[in-house]
């Protein structure tokens, strides 16, 4: 039996929001790199593939408990990123929010926080999987900007501060579902994902992640995880998402056997307590791989109950 996990009320009192003008559009063409240190400064690498999609299936679980936000009017138009701004520590902190066509005030829907790889470029949150293109009428996206070309992975950093502080945001200002908030991330982004699949593990509900990986210890809950890597991965080596898949086999009670799951090559491991997918691919490099990634993400996402 899963155990409800709290509303983010306890970080409504970090927050004083603003607000920005144009949001960017399009992510195709923006490149990334690994980043293993959040502070390292490795080779620029590209990001999207023409990989085909596979069909996904995805059926979202009835809603959760609805946020503070609910019966709000929106106030951003829907089916666009829209610009943001949040003052966090003393920082003045940019992030963008994307709400469905059709955004109904009165429905708790599930948000994905969407963290990007590393990247020198000013819009470096386009450097994402997009999986706002998948999700249809069915959730929130948000993305933020690190606060450094790569995300600050530490346990008590400002990057884990800024999540709270957008969780806080989107719940008090949107409809929103705490049971279903859900991390994707790309490159230093799944590196982030994991970290707030460990140190925020009682906030979140699931994480996908490709071509980077880790996590922590003493971890505050389990998630439903996917994991992709390629295994011909030459800017984050494919050992960092094995040993994140491990850790959350082993905190998930999961066995050592794996079935066949959708899409190819993706298996899912048996007698887990929250599901374990991993996917490795090949041939792919360290690309985020759209084509593929998106329709997945989603798919995994939207079926964990």
């Amino acid at each position: 039996m899963r155990v409800l996990r709290p509303t983010s009320l306890l970080f409504a009192l970090w927050l004083v929001v603003g607000c920005d003008a144009d949001a960017p559009s399009d992510d195709a063409a923006v490149v990334d790199d690994g980043g293993l240190r959040p502070d390292a400064a490795p080779p620029e690498d590209g990001g999207a593939t023409d990989a085909a999609p596979p069909e996904d299936g995805g059926v979202l679980p009835d809603a959760g408990p609805p946020s503070g936000g609910c019966g709000r009017a929106p106030e951003l138009a829907a089916g666009e990123w829209v610009a943001q701004t949040l003052d966090v520590g003393g920082a003045t902190r940019d992030w963008f929010v994307w709400l469905p066509e059709g955004y109904d005030p009165a429905r708790a829907y599930p948000v994905v926080y969407q963290f990007h790889g590393c990247s020198d470029r000013a819009e470096r949150e386009r450097n994402n999987v997009p999986v706002e293109r998948e999700s249809g009428g069915d959730a929130i996206h948000v993305r933020g900007r690190a606060v450094n070309r790569c995300w600050d992975t530490s346990a008590d950093g400002p990057d884990v501060a800024f999540f709270d502080a957008m969780v806080a945001e989107v719940e008090a200002r949107f409809c929103a579902d705490p049971e279903r908030r859900f991390a994707t991330g790309y490159s230093s982004g799944g590196f982030m994902s994991h970290r707030l699949a460990c140190t925020r593990g009682d906030v979140l509900r699931g994480v996908a992640t490709i071509g980077g990986a880790q996590g922590g210890r003493d971890c505050a809950g389990t998630v439903g995880a996917m994991l992709v890597h390629d295994r011909d991965d030459g800017t984050v080596g494919i050992a960092a998402s094995e040993g994140a898949r491990d850790a959350h086999l082993a905190r998930n009670g999961c066995g050592d056997g794996t079935t066949p799951t959708e899409p190819a090559p993706c298996v899912a491991y048996e007698g887990c307590g929250d599901p374990v997918v991993w996917c490795e691919t090949s041939g792919m490099g360290h690309a985020r791989q759209d084509g593929f990634t998106a329709p997945a993400f989603w798919g995994f996402l939207s079926a964990l109950p």
